[in-house]
């Protein structure tokens, strides 16, 4: 194995799930895997590693080496005893106050952390001692939210957490090319999200074929055994497998995870796939198996015929992974990590997924036959499985590309002065590649603008106005527009009627002592605007009040309404006629490019406008003693 050109000391913070639990047959989440797999083959490369997770048992030690080269450190924050996971907010402040303490006295090179509340602790931490972070996220709130709706369990911070995590560590590391989509709509800039996939132990699932294990020979006159891998709960979609069963009676499906056998009576998931399968016909060919001894995983992979995971969302789908690895062709739905681990007709099937995430049973059944209907397929798709999770997804390479990620954070210039602020060199390296992607999002909408520049020519060529406002900075762009289209900003032309909500103290105080703050600009738009006119809102963060009851006035008013705001979901985006969105973490960015984009209004304008020169030629001797008199 190929050596870090530099060793170095790196902390991770693993909160709630420790490394620990691979050892011994412990029932291991997909987090706990990926830290203890990371850990190792990044201590391969001989670096060394420190992984803090939260004391949940009052008699382990205060440190323990997992293997050479890394060891893990249980933190004291919180009882001694298990919590789950949803209440353990409150205790990351302790959490982080250890891992002050700790680094003082032994400064890691980095500091990684695995799941949001991770980063709650060690960001605050290693902003103290100026140490540089990145921050894999392991699944996102915001898609958690999206696809649970109430039944979300997750505490009503994290989505504000993971806003600001992005927006601050050094690095986001994301799993997979969705969840880069979804931290560039939070607002998260380009250059801090890096793909970095999650790993597989390729050589322990690359075994040969030894024969069926854990449920033994499969049903008479079932040639077909599909697997499910993974956690008993609704959002992993194992009920859309069990309906694909009854267009595949030669077809037996096996589900591994959830509780021990013995108490899959009592799992609230188990009792709903059985009752479903009884209703459809299918409960003889449904074989539940409960947890799966780690070590037993590989010879239950090798007794199936066809991986299926046909979840609503998968961050990555760490199962569909181990099947690759053991040359086992996979069904999977056309979501989140699965996106880019499974080459539709290549290595597996992908099944598109309705507005919901949801499969269709009929088309994953469809796709099941299309792989088990020839051997030679159902080969070459396994094959070509195993050789793209060992090229790609190998440990050792993820290993190398994380430490690449590392070195990338550690090359960029200190952050912090001495009173903790970012230093001057530092603020413009990083706001220098804020507004680069800033910037390239600016120049794909230049469509938008031109028709936003030709639709303003046609309504003020009808005797309409624009109307502009903005909060702080972004009333000072208002008026710049407004003054740059009644004046001129390249050519010479005619000017537009074009006007800025007042934001002087006079009709600010007046309106507001009558009507209240979020009255400001709606009570203006309703005395100045006309049907067919055009309001134009600026805002950074898509959220201000002032400017939602404008826009809503504005349309009640018949105005047609546009906003200049951020790309993240934003409620003025939502109501207004059209918007344009710009990406950035910081407000500075965003208003940066808002103030480009106001300079390419202009220019559309101009573009669309008949130039016309002036040959009026002004006395001004006539004037002045036109006044005096």
């Amino acid at each position: 194995m190929r050596r870090a050109r530099e060793p170095r000391r790196i902390a991770m913070v693993s909160e709630h799930a420790s490394p620990l639990a691979v050892l011994g047959g412990v029932d291991a989440g997909g987090q706990n895997v990926h830290v203890a797999a990371l850990a190792g083959a990044l201590a391969d490369r001989g670096h060394t590693v420190v992984v803090y997770t939260r004391r949940d048992a009052p008699d382990l030690p205060a440190r323990t080496a997992l293997r050479r080269g890394v060891e893990v450190v249980h933190v004291d924050a919180g009882p001694a005893g298990p919590v789950p996971k949803d209440e353990l907010p409150p205790f990351m402040p302790a959490f982080a106050d250890v891992l002050r303490a700790e680094w003082e006295l032994e400064r890691p090179d980095v500091v990684h952390a695995h799941f949001w509340m991770s980063g709650t602790a060690a960001l605050p931490a290693a902003r103290d001692l100026d140490l540089p972070v990145v921050q894999t996220f392991h699944a996102l709130g915001s898609v958690k939210r999206r696809y649970q709706g109430a039944a979300d369990t997750s505490p009503p911070q994290r989505l504000g957490a993971e806003r600001t995590l992005a927006a601050e560590c050094d690095l986001v590391v994301a799993t997979c090319s969705d969840e880069v989509h979804e931290l560039r709509g939070s607002g998260a800039a380009p250059r801090r999200v890096q793909v970095v996939p999650c790993g597989v132990d390729v050589a322990r699932f690359a075994r040969p074929r030894s024969g069926p294990a854990v449920v033994g020979d499969k049903l008479p006159g079932c040639p077909t055994r599909l697997l499910s891998v993974g956690r008993l709960v609704p959002r992993k979609g194992v009920d859309v497998a069990v309906r694909a069963l009854v267009e595949l009676p030669d077809a037996e499906l096996v589900v591994a995870g959830g509780p021990d056998p013995s108490q899959l009576e009592g799992d609230p998931e188990a009792r709903r796939l059985v009752q479903l399968a009884r209703e459809h016909g299918v409960a003889e060919r449904l074989r539940m198996v409960g947890r799966v001894d780690p070590a037993d995983l590989p010879g239950l992979l090798a007794s199936a015929d066809v991986l299926l995971a046909t979840p609503w969302y998968e961050p990555f789908g760490i199962a569909v992974l181990e099947a690759m690895a053991a040359g086992l062709p996979v069904v999977a739905s056309a979501v989140g990590g699965m996106l880019d681990t499974v080459r539709d007709g290549e290595t597996g099937r992908l099944v598109p997924v309705d507005a919901a995430g949801h499969a269709d049973p009929a088309a994953v059944a469809a796709a099941v036959r299309s792989v088990v209907a020839d051997p030679a397929t159902a080969a070459r798709l396994g094959a070509a499985g195993q050789e793209v999770a060992r090229r790609r997804y190998d440990w050792a390479r993820v290993a190398a590309a994380t430490e690449a990620a590392y070195e990338k954070v550690l090359a960029l210039p200190r952050r912090t002065a001495a009173n903790g602020r970012p230093t001057t060199r530092a603020w413009l390296s990083e706001h220098v590649l804020e507004l680069q992607g800033v910037l390239s999002a600016l120049e794909a909408e230049g469509e938008r603008l031109d028709r936003w520049g030709r639709h303003l020519v046609d309504v003020v060529d009808s005797g309409g106005r624009l109307l502009v406002a903005g909060n702080g900075g972004s009333a000072a762009e208002a008026q710049h527009l407004t003054a740059e289209l009644v004046g001129r900003f390249v050519g010479e032309r005619r000017p537009l009627s074009a006007l800025s909500l007042h934001a002087e103290t006079s009709t600010v105080t007046a309106v507001v002592n009558d009507y209240g703050p979020d009255e400001v600009y709606a009570r203006q738009v309703e005395a100045h605007g006309r049907p067919g006119d055009v309001l134009l809102l600026l805002s950074t963060s898509g959220r201000s009040t002032n400017l939602l009851r404008a826009a809503e006035r504005a349309r009640a008013g018949g105005v047609t309404t546009w906003a200049l705001t951020t790309s993240a979901a934003n409620p003025l985006a939502a109501v207004c006629d059209d918007a344009l969105g710009l990406p950035g973490p910081s407000t500075s960015a965003i208003q940066e490019g808002h103030l480009m984009a106001v300079h390419a209004l202009c220019v559309a304008v101009e573009a669309h406008l008949p130039a016309v020169r002036s040959t009026t030629t002004v006395d001004l001797t006539a004037v002045r003693a036109e006044v005096s008199a």
